[in-house]
């Protein structure tokens, strides 16, 4: 049995054009409603006919994932492939509960964005990863709707939705100065080069709030992270280092490679943050604490932003916060 937008609206109580706005714009409507709407909806099986959603509003009805086409991933890239699964499953999860589709497309070039609206592909665009001005401008002239999202901080006059770096960085100087730590460091790589790994050192040294913080400034990735641990392991003997911030969670396992090889125990002797909370920290032999990127709350607020946007154009800048993950890798220092 097919069930219709009136058969919900008598199993929830609601009138079918309050239906169709959970649908189509439930910010507009009570929090019990979209309950008892979307309840309804999921004891029956009914989901909206999203095509004929398309053809009343005179639109495509697609929201449009935008990303440069990708390359092959090898080595330690594979490994920040589960970023893209959690993006995907966050845009989804909010254009699931609208009349919308998302669509997926890859560009090699400007030509390729511009054949958007040329083959009137989408009624929106969610810009995956787009640092690049061009590009940014490239979509803006198909004027849509659109957002671009994680690392965009820096494209200033364009939609964009971004990691909160510095407030990521500042996050781990909190919890070591929480727990009575005095004496930090900060394995990072290419910090003048890379502009996440800049901001990230810079909200770290700004939240120790004038105190020295030692910079071991080496290469990215596990081999780069044992390299920079092992230039830390005398000052860490000496009693110089109680703290230690790292860049990312793929450098730290390196980190803790050349600190198991010079016998320095986490955290009795040093504690250890990183940063990006990824699946693999699972492996290593403590919780290891981290700071969670939030790229999935990131990609859900950006693609809620472009929603209301359809109806109401604005401007977007949203800038999303990185929230800390506790692990037992920290440990409280008694102060003299």
């Amino acid at each position: 049995m097919t069930h219709t937008r009136n058969d919900i609206a008598r199993l929830a109580g609601v009138s079918p054009a309050t239906v169709s706005r959970v649908y189509n714009r439930p910010e507009v409507v009570s929090k019990d409603k979209v309950r008892r709407v979307l309840a309804a909806a999921g004891k029956v099986g009914y989901s909206p006919n999203k095509s004929a959603s398309a053809l009343r509003r005179k639109g495509t009805g697609v929201i449009l994932f935008l990303e440069r086409k990708p390359g092959s991933l090898s080595g330690e890239a594979r490994f920040y492939a589960w970023f893209y699964a959690d993006i995907l499953r966050a845009v989804k999860s909010i254009v699931d509960e609208t009349t919308y589709q998302i669509s997926l497309y890859s560009y090699a070039s400007l030509r390729d964005i511009a054949r958007i609206r040329e083959r009137n592909l989408c009624d929106a665009v969610i810009c995956h990863e787009m640092g690049d001005a061009a590009a940014a401008r490239a979509v803006r002239r198909l004027g849509l709707p659109y957002v671009c999202c994680f690392h965009t901080d820096h494209l200033d006059g364009f939609n964009r939705c971004f990691i909160d770096e510095i407030h990521g960085g500042g996050l781990a100087a909190e919890q070591f100065r929480m727990t009575g730590h005095r004496r930090p460091a900060h394995i990072t790589g290419r910090v003048e080069h890379i502009r996440t790994c800049r901001q990230r050192w810079d909200g770290f040294r700004q939240g120790f709030d004038g105190v020295p913080v030692k910079l071991i400034d080496g290469e990215l990735g596990i081999q780069g992270g044992y390299q920079s641990g092992r230039r830390l392991v005398p000052d860490i003997k000496a009693g110089q280092i109680d703290c230690v911030f790292v860049v990312n969670d793929l450098t730290c396992v390196g980190v803790v490679q050349a600190f198991a090889e010079a016998a320095i125990r986490v955290p009795r002797d040093v504690s250890l943050i990183a940063y990006d909370n990824l699946p693999f920290i699972s492996t290593l032999p403590f919780k290891l604490a981290t700071i969670d990127v939030s790229v999935g709350k990131a990609y859900r607020e950006a693609t809620r932003l472009l929603l209301k946007a359809l109806r109401e154009p604005a401007p977007i800048v949203q800038a999303v916060r990185p929230v800390f993950v506790p692990g037992e890798s920290v440990q409280a220092r008694r102060q003299p």
